[in-house]
């Protein structure tokens, strides 16, 4: 997520209609009218929707990023990826700018931003309240092909660990990048809970099946239309075992107060892993490593929201900011226990 500074200077510069100079900045490169994009939503990026009869194109997502915040490749990477997959492998394709770039950095109003464009994809998102088990089996398949369609890709992906394009918030051990920031921070016991974790991923991972993940194929970022699944937004792409894949498309099932031994939605949980493996199949030694890469997601759940808590603890804030604080405040605090228990002796 963006840090909330960044947030509430966006909210600042939206008008009573829901229209930015800044989206229109971003807007003109795609040759779309001034005035038609819509603020959407803030987290990741900062997403723009120009709605119905705006644009011949159709509904078109407009997302973009603070060049001072993220590097070009943390669009343009994924952007490459997704044209690379193309439609048939049940993605959404970028639409090029009007200068041929899947990505263009731009100079706006709230300084210069790197920013991609997307049509809407087909179908219709559903939650897991909604979901049904032969859904559920659909999305786990869906995970396994591209999986599969991406592997080809794995030098792509990889080139977002060299040093100039460094993103911390992804790929690798997530269990030593928290234990150095939780250090940092003073929590000793959480920065040694970290560092005993990482060592056992680092065992329990050698060897396993993997290649270029998702990285967040959750239900929020898939569309369901008759059996078929498409999927968007790649920003978390990265290369790891897909046992860490499928612990991070399976969060909503697993629930809040659950654990991938003990999910909230077992029924929903078993048809996805059904689909998967209808597709791929699981060794058992991927079997045995699910927990433990249900405990990295909540390792880079604390590393994604450090340096985020930067605004909305002052009486001056607008409530829905305080709110956003409070609410990912109690998700740190959850995922701070999730590995703290994990080393506690049973």
């Amino acid at each position: 997520m963006l840090p909330l500074s960044e947030i509430h200077a966006m909210h600042q510069s939206v008008d009573d209609g829901w229209r930015s100079p800044v989206a229109d900045a971003v807007a003109t490169r795609w040759g779309i009218a001034p005035g038609s994009a819509r603020y959407w939503r803030s987290s990741a990026s900062h997403v723009f929707v120009v709605p119905p009869g705006s644009d011949p194109r159709g509904v078109l997502y407009l997302r973009f990023v603070p060049a001072t915040l993220r590097a070009r490749a943390s669009l343009e990477v994924p952007a490459d990826l997704l044209a690379a997959l193309g439609a048939d492998a049940g993605v959404v394709v970028p639409l090029p700018s009007l200068a041929g770039r899947l990505v263009e950095t731009i100079p706006t109003p709230h300084g210069d931003v790197h920013a991609v464009v997307v049509p809407r994809a087909p179908g219709a998102e559903l939650d897991a309240d909604d979901l049904t088990t032969a859904q559920a089996t659909a999305w786990g398949s869906a995970l396994a092909r591209f999986h599969l369609a991406a592997a080809p890709h794995a030098p792509l992906v990889a080139s977002l660990a060299r040093p100039e394009h460094a993103r911390p918030r992804n790929g690798g051990d997530a269990f030593t990048t928290l234990a150095d920031i939780a250090a940092g921070a003073g929590d000793a016991a959480l920065a040694e809970a970290a560092v005993l974790l990482s060592a056992e991923w680092v065992l329990a991972t050698a060897g396993l099946p993997g290649g270029v993940l998702h990285g967040d194929f959750e239900l929020d970022n898939l569309r369901f239309e008759d059996g078929h699944i498409v999927a968007f937004d790649v920003d978390e792409t990265s290369i790891g075992p897909y046992a860490l894949d499928i612990a991070f498309a399976v969060r909503d099932l697993v629930g809040s107060h659950g654990t991938l031994d003990e999910p909230e939605r077992p029924a929903l949980l078993s048809a996805f892993l059904e689909g998967y493996q209808q597709v791929r199949p699981l060794g058992d030694d991927e079997r045995d490593v699910l927990s433990l890469s249900s405990t990295h997601v909540s390792a880079r759940s604390l590393v994604h929201g450090h340096e985020v808590l930067d605004a909305g603890d002052s009486p001056d804030d607008p409530a829905w900011l305080t709110d956003l604080r409070s609410s990912l405040a109690e998700q740190d605090t959850r995922s701070r226990g999730v590995l703290l228990a994990a080393v506690r002796p049973a």
